[in-house]
Parts: C-alpha cells; structure tokens; sequence
C-alpha cells in the first residue's frame, strides 16, 4: 500500500516537473516612431518614410515601448545628429518615470542647432540598453525580425514665412520709415 501512494506521488511530481511550460519574459522591444508636425496633427512614421522633410527647429518625437524589464538597468538612448553637428545625447529611464512599466509611449523634443530654409540632414538613433535585439521591424518583408537599435534618416528646414506674413512685415517697416523721414525733415 504504501509503495503505490510513493509510486502515485513520484508520478505526479514527474509530470508536473516535465509538463510544466516555461515562462520566457519578452525583452524590452521599441517600434513606431513618429514625429510630431503642424503642432501635432499630423503623425508622421518615420520608418515608412525615410529621407522625409520635417519642419524645425523642434521636432517631437513618439515611441512605442513594450515587453518585460529584465535585472539592471533599462534606458532608452536617443542620439540625434545632424550634418556638422555635435551629436545630442538623451536618455530615459524604463519604467517612465520609475513607476510606469511597458507597455507606455515616451515621447521626447529635438531641437535642431543647424535647421535653414534650405535644409540640414539628420539621424536619430534609438537603443535600449540592456536588451538586444531591441527594434521590431514593423512592416515590409522582415516584419516582425528584430535588431539591435534603429537610425532614422530624415531632413529638418526651418520653416518659411507665408507671404501674407512677408507683405505685412514689409508694410510695417515702410511706414516706419515713413514716420523717420517726416521727423527728420521737421528738424532740419
């Protein structure tokens, strides 16, 4: 008798030990990162539009984080660096704020030393340390397969006065001339 409750109790421990599944936490990934233009109405992803031109000199950037933390410390790097510059340097802690655990959107500004009328080209780069394979293609024909860290390649112009904006600047600084020349002209 007692041999078939010891055989009966080894059984279920064995099955319990083998069949069990195991529990593999998903690394911290990131994905989707869209700028902010026109005062953020339109959201712009800049993976599916590369090279795109975006309005300066401050950008603001969205970026959708997700999976599990691991042990030690996770940060989100962001580089930013454009054609003759200093590369900027930015990085944020994961959880948001050390409380808020993925998933969550962190959003972060540029502002660009070098952007013209005419144009400067720009990088970002994304990494989170502490985890690799960190970026989750998320379209096209690797959809899906990760890498380690992500640069985006856009253009960044200072953005250019409307016309109508123009002419009334133009008209002020007429008038004001007009209003110098009359003061001269009854002083002399």
């Amino acid at each position: 008798m007692v041999t078939y409750k010891y055989l009966a109790l080894v059984t279920l421990l064995g099955l319990f030990l083998f069949t069990g599944s195991e529990a593999k936490a998903d690394s911290l990934t990131f994905s989707n990162l869209v700028a902010l233009q026109n005062n953020g109405v339109d959201k712009i992803d800049l993976f599916t539009h590369p090279g795109i031109v975006l309005i300066g000199p401050q950008i603001s950037f969205f970026v959708d984080i997700k999976g599990d933390l691991t042990p030690g410390v996770n940060t989100l790097l962001v580089t930013y660096q454009e054609i003759g510059s200093a590369p900027i340097v930015q990085s944020f802690q994961i959880p948001a704020f050390g409380v808020v655990p993925p998933p969550y959107t962190q959003s972060f500004t540029i502002t660009s030393p070098k952007a013209s009328i005419i144009g400067v080209g720009a990088t970002l780069t994304l990494d989170i340390l502490n985890a690799s394979q960190d970026f989750e293609i998320p379209s096209g024909p690797q959809a899906g397969q990760r890498v380690d860290s992500y640069t985006y390649s856009f253009n960044v112009v200072q953005p250019v006065p409307e016309p109508a904006t123009l002419v009334l600047f133009g008209s002020a600084l007429s008038g004001c001339a007009t209003i110098l020349r009359r003061r001269r002209s009854k002083t002399t």
